[in-house]
């Protein structure tokens, strides 16, 4: 695939400005970001669809489950997968499969036949084609941009998906507001035409020659055993894991903070979860903008200290625009500290590794968070919200504390 090429200025300090001279990168990114807001618009148009036709907030808790549970359990094979094949040729695949479903949903509310099966089915697909397609997309980045900007393009792949985050939902409470939702499943299904055009681009990576190939298990287990037995890829992995559980999971009480703690009511919640955009779109250009002038060790603890202490904050916040703040820095620091593990789990892999390794990421993010919402809301039930958060900030003030006593870790170079 096509690197960055730049001057020796550029080569000493990698920026968005030199990553952005790279045409096929730029072409990318523009292409992701469109599909990022129909991803988005998509998501919010599910949920309204699901909630009109059955009115149970059972059912929309259960699609969450049913479209996360593939992902959970299959991604990583699905790493396994992205080192087997050819990424680029992987993900336009997944792209496509991805638009079928879109149009598909499309077609069955815009003629007034889609039932709630129809949904879920859908979401399970679409569950089980993340499962291949997210490891291969992050394992994709280094190959796009090269080694010396892989942190930049992983900032500025997170800031496309945050600025969509802010805008997807907003252009889907309008056309739901205007004409139909099923309008928003159609705009989703367009959308993967800009990534697909975009990938088409990129030139072809070598992949593994047949022969040597072992097994899907065997090549699995592989992937596992190097990185349990490289202490430095086990931190971040298991840092990836703890926050995923103890610290990501706060969203799902955010209606309880907004209703019963702060007392803002549906308007106020909006307006947190806006927040948090705004805090994650700025945390991916200043991760962007601190790439090879701050040391990455740096960068991670202190982006994951300051995500343990926003939600410590937000948890015991009874102040409505303190709160807002807490968001913007929960935003922020959890931004920057995925996207620098990120990052590292990148740099630190051989190339023959790299979606096994990835698809470990994927799994922390992805996979372990419908249980991070089962124990979070286990724990505000049985004692309080507050109770709840707090205690997940501890848990990960706990591994970030771990994982910054590493000298492995604080010796990571600014790159």
């Amino acid at each position: 695939m096509e690197q960055v090429k730049g001057d020796k200025s550029n080569s000493e300090h990698p920026s968005v400005v030199a990553l952005w001279h790279n045409s096929v990168y730029r072409t990318y990114w523009a292409g992701a970001f469109v599909s990022f807001l129909g991803s988005w618009m998509q998501t919010v148009a599910q949920g309204w669809v699901v909630y009109e036709i059955t009115n149970s907030k059972f059912l929309l808790g259960l699609l969450g489950f049913v479209g996360a549970l593939p992902t959970t359990l299959f991604s990583l094979f699905g790493g396994v997968v992205a080192d087997r094949l050819e990424k680029r040729r992987l993900v336009v695949t997944t792209q496509m499969l991805f638009a079928i479903n879109a149009l598909v949903l499309a077609t069955l509310v815009l003629t007034g036949r889609v039932e709630f099966w129809h949904i879920a089915v859908i979401a399970m697909l679409n569950g089980l084609i993340t499962a291949i397609d997210a490891p291969a997309r992050q394992a994709m980045v280094r190959d796009l941009v090269g080694e010396q900007f892989v942190t930049v393009g992983v900032a500025m792949n997170s800031a496309a998906f945050n600025t969509a985050r802010i805008l997807g939902p907003a252009i889907a409470g309008k056309l739901i507001e205007v004409v139909n939702a099923g309008w928003c499943f159609f705009v989703n299904a367009v959308s993967y035409v800009a990534i697909i055009f975009a990938l088409l681009r990129i030139p072809a990576a070598p992949v593994q020659s047949h022969a040597d190939r072992l097994s899907m298990w065997s090549e699995l287990k592989e992937g596992l055993a190097y990185v349990y037995h490289d202490g430095l890829l086990r931190s971040l992995v298991l840092l990836d894991c703890a926050l995923s559980i103890f610290a990501m999971s706060y969203t799902t009480l955010m209606p309880v903070f907004a209703r019963d703690v702060l007392q803002v009511g549906k308007q106020g919640l909006g307006n947190l979860f806006s927040a948090t955009g705004f805090g994650a779109l700025m945390g991916a250009l200043i991760l962007a903008r601190v790439a090879g002038t701050v040391p990455r060790g740096r960068v991670l603890i202190t982006a994951a200290t300051g995500l343990c202490m926003g939600l410590l904050l937000f948890a015991l916040s009874r102040s409505y625009l303190f709160s807002l703040g807490c968001m913007v820095l929960i935003g922020g620091s959890a931004v920057s500290t995925l996207g620098s593990i990120n990052a590292l789990l990148q740099s630190l892999s051989p190339e023959h590794l790299r979606g096994r390794t990835m698809s470990l990421h994927v799994f922390a993010l992805m996979g372990l968070a419908p249980f991070g919402s089962l124990l979070m809301g286990w724990m505000a039930s049985h004692w309080s919200a507050t109770v709840a958060v707090v205690a997940g900030s501890v848990v990960c003030a706990m591994a970030v504390g771990a994982t910054a006593s590493r000298r492995d870790v604080r010796q990571l170079p600014a790159v």
